[in-house]
């Protein structure tokens, strides 16, 4: 039997604009039959229409305004004459007003009792307007993170002792407290790594690292900032009366069903102290190696190396490139029943199960050499170090990978070639380095574009080689290529980026690159037989993720030299 269209359905409405035809209609109704999904769900998830078109089509079905928030945006004066509870409970915001109609984004705009409730509530008329869902959710969750508070702190007890804050936060009448509470809970919410809260000469400033990138969230009277301060270093356990110096502190935050630890630090300046907090999140799985998007190129060697019995492989790149998580992905795919793992961290930043994971504590001599003198005498298989910062570290590290350990650590440098000299310059000597080292990893993290607004371009070959004027031709060949650049809307805070992922290069030691540490070449001498040898540099993965659509030519420039 035919699936019956009923004229004035949203299904008909689609039709009658030439988004779908019958058919389409026709299979997506068959579908509805044995599903709970609207209409127009199904006709998305069956690709043939967008949430916009769905939007357009209620638009001329009920009679009511179709508007887009990422056009116009959302004026919070006007947002804020609801509550977060009630937007969140009726799937509703309103966005603007004119002298007497309050214009409200409805997804049911024939739910009367909703309306006349508003038009009790701002005492103004009430006409609803029709924009897609997706924007919709996006809004109200920006509009519920903006206005809602931290539900309890839960002190860390190692570093702050007998100190009961609980009750000082229920208190409504300390701006500082309420302020502190805000600006964490956005953070958490906004997925921000770093937490800036600065003085500058007339006014405080609040910014967020997210995405690698910092942004200006929040600014205030610099007479709050004392305070701010103060409420800060109570959370981390510092002296409040100290100024002069820089300070370090801990602290843990509970948030909904969340656990995270903060690392606060607090820097004198000119105008007072400036106050950095890290977001790291307790509760968060370990990220799986085959998540980590490798090119296939890249994954076979280094998942070869990885899984060698015995040696040092070396993860670089600069702070914040992602290092420990990529380190975490290893030890969850080498790490086994059979095999005693033990890693050395500060902090421990991660917990994982089945692995002895120690914390260093530099003031009580538990240093990274000499925990990794201590843990070599603890039978080991697998050895973990969070950081080789000094030539004793470097050396045990790398004798201890000799005497049949598998040793993974990270090092600062600029990329995979910088490494091998970068340990002839800590004092290690060729012949242990070239004995010892499997491989170096390096990596650096690009901004995705936001994929629901992504902004696609055609460019020459001309124009694309003045920008990257080392394009292969045999990888990409053609005269005119599509690419893609930021946008923005309402789902990506207007940044046009969405999430991160890393860009990676892996250098394979050889014999022949042996024989090039033992005589001591220059970082472009093993760069150049790295690259002889099938290594793939990170410049040229960026340009992959460039061509193929994941990121843009300008975050590729910003990051990769």
């Amino acid at each position: 039997m035919a699936n019956v269209i009923i004229p004035g359905s949203i299904g008909a409405k689609l039709v009658e604009m030439g988004v779908i035809n019958e058919e389409q209609l026709s299979e997506a109704l068959e579908v509805q039959k044995t599903s709970k999904n609207l209409i127009g769900t199904i006709l998305t998830q069956l690709g043939y229409c967008t949430e916009d078109d769905i939007a357009k089509a209620l638009a001329k079905k009920t009679g009511y305004k179709y508007v887009s928030i990422n056009e116009i945006g959302v004026n919070m004066a006007v947002a804020n004459l609801i509550s977060p509870e009630v937007a969140l409970r009726n799937n509703i915001l309103p966005l603007y007003q004119d002298e007497k109609t309050v214009y409200v984004a409805m997804k049911n705009p024939n739910d009367i009792i909703t309306i006349d409730n508003l038009r009790l509530m701002t005492g103004s008329d009430i006409r609803p307007v029709i924009v897609p869902d997706m924007e919709l959710d996006a809004a109200i969750e920006n509009f519920a993170n903006m206005n809602s508070t931290l539900d309890s702190y839960d002190e860390d007890e190692d570093t702050v002792q007998d100190q009961d804050v609980s009750e000082e936060l229920s208190i409504d009448d300390k701006p500082a407290v309420q302020l502190v509470n805000q600006v964490i809970n956005n953070a958490i919410k906004a997925g921000a790594s770093d937490v800036h809260i600065e003085a500058l000469e007339k006014y405080m400033r609040v910014r967020f690292r997210i995405d690698g990138v910092l942004s200006e969230v929040l600014t205030n009277n610099i007479k709050l900032f004392p305070s701010v301060v103060s409420r800060v270093k109570v959370l981390g356990g510092m002296d409040i009366a100290e100024k002069r110096i820089p300070q370090d502190g801990r602290a843990t935050v509970r948030f909904e069903d969340r656990t995270l630890d903060l690392r606060i630090a607090t820097m004198p300046t000119v105008f007072g102290e400036k106050i950095v907090l890290r977001l790291l999140e307790r509760s968060q799985g370990v990220v799986k190696l085959k998540d980590l998007r490798f090119s296939e190129r890249q994954f076979d060697r280094f998942n070869k190396a990885i899984h060698m019995p015995y040696g040092f492989v070396l993860v670089t790149g600069p702070t914040g490139s992602g290092k420990s998580t990529t380190l975490y992905a290893v030890l969850d795919e080498i790490s086994q029943l059979e095999k005693n793992t033990i890693t050395l961290e500060d902090p421990v930043e991660r917990r994982m199960a089945g692995i002895n994971q120690v914390q260093m504590n530099n003031r009580a001599g538990m240093t990274f050499a000499a925990a990794l003198r201590s843990v070599l005498r603890s039978d080991p298989d697998i050895v973990m170090v969070g950081e080789i910062r000094d030539s004793e570290t470097a050396k045990i590290a790398i004798e201890a990978a000799l005497t049949g350990h598998m040793v993974l650590s990270t090092l600062h440098t600029n990329d995979a070639s910088g490494a091998v000299t970068r340990l002839d310059e800590m004092g290690v000597e060729p012949f242990l380095t070239a004995s010892s080292l499997v491989g170096v990893l390096a990596q650096r993290l690009v901004r995705k574009l936001c994929p629901k607004c992504k902004e696609e371009y055609k460019i020459s070959r001309e124009e694309l080689l003045k920008i990257l004027p080392d394009l292969s031709p045999e990888e990409y060949p053609g005269e005119e290529f599509t690419l893609y650049r930021p946008k923005g809307c309402i789902t990506c805070n207007n940044t046009g980026y969405k999430g991160r992922e890393a860009v990676f290069e892996f250098l394979t030691v050889t014999e022949e690159m042996k024989r090039l540490i033992l005589d001591r070449a220059t970082v472009a001498e093993v760069k150049e037989l790295a690259v002889s040898q099938g290594m793939h540099t990170l410049r040229d993965e960026g340009i992959y993720k460039v061509m193929h659509g994941r990121t843009s030519l300008e975050e590729l420039l910003r990051v990769i030299v």
